[in-house]
């Protein structure tokens, strides 16, 4: 017999899965040579001999320095580093980890094009000759991104309203976009656990601005992530001690019907979940 749905929310948390996050993971997984290809640009070639991007991982993008001081003083730096990024367009960068080692200088790259689908515009000149210390090379360095700023804001380009890049035009980057968005996700998957019978309509009255598309993709996907973790439990007959699999089933079967939980009667459950799986999940459980 179906347990009441009240009685098994609680400990679910939405996974970051569905369109958002293959979004968020796509940008995350731009190759190295798109930083590469603008790092020089935006730190300047003596900076860049002392620090290199060396990977990609997850939303951080890892920096191998020469020294410990200069990871202490480039992280001074970080957030306006981000922003120059962010700029350039490149998406998915949201902090930088710095790396102690020897970097190798970086290949020479071809320049790619600026968010706005148009190439970076020629580098203010910089003083090339060496700095006396490390102190003046992160002044200078700070001295070169506000000249950069400063040129963008004259060509018309404004700060987006989250962060502060400044972007060609809009009001956003994409990187906040995509962290809104994701914020949106959980907030719209945790109403589907809660209530799923709620609808679009329901729901939307409690998600300021949620379109039909969004609800759907968020359901479609939370659906399909249920379903795997259901078919899981009828190829390998076990389920989970603590019967979370019978929480999702219960979600699953109110999210795809949108009905309200006194009409899942155990009939319907065991159509839409077969009768191997309705009784691994519900009928050995009752029976213990």
């Amino acid at each position: 017999m179906l347990r009441p749905l009240g009685a098994l929310v609680g400990r679910w948390t939405p996974a970051k899965t569905g369109p958002v996050s293959k979004a968020r993971s796509a940008a995350r997984g731009q190759p190295l040579g798109d930083v590469l290809s603008v790092w020089t640009g935006i730190v300047g070639e003596e900076v860049a001999q002392h620090a290199m991007p060396i990977e990609r991982s997850s939303d951080a993008l890892v920096v191998l320095v020469t020294s410990s001081a200069w990871s202490n003083q480039l992280s001074l730096l970080a957030g306006h580093i981000l922003c120059a990024l962010t700029e350039a367009g490149i998406e998915g960068v949201e902090r930088l980890r710095f790396r102690v080692g020897r970097p190798r200088r970086a290949p020479v790259l071809q320049k790619r094009e600026s968010s706005n689908g148009q190439r970076p515009k020629a580098q203010q000149p910089r003083d090339e000759s060496p700095s006396a210390t490390l102190a003046e090379a992160v002044l200078r360095l700070r001295g070169s991104l506000v000249l950069q700023r400063n040129a963008k804001r004259a060509e018309g380009w404004n700060g987006c309203v989250a962060c502060g890049a400044l972007l060609p035009k809009g009001d956003r980057c994409a990187p906040c976009v995509t962290a809104e968005l994701t914020q949106r996700s959980g907030r719209v998957q945790r109403l589907m656990f809660d209530v799923p019978w709620l609808g679009y309509s329901g729901t939307a009255e409690v998600v300021e601005r949620l379109g039909r598309e969004e609800y759907e993709a968020n359901r479609t996907a939370l659906l399909a992530r249920w379903w795997e973790a259901l078919e899981k439990v009828r190829k390998t007959g076990k389920v989970s001690s603590d019967g979370r699999e019978r929480q999702i089933a219960s979600s699953y079967l109110l999210l795809k019907t949108l009905w309200e939980p006194e009409r899942v009667t155990p009939v319907i459950a065991r159509n839409e979940l077969g009768q191997e799986l309705y009784n691994l999940l519900f009928e050995e459980h009752h029976n213990k």
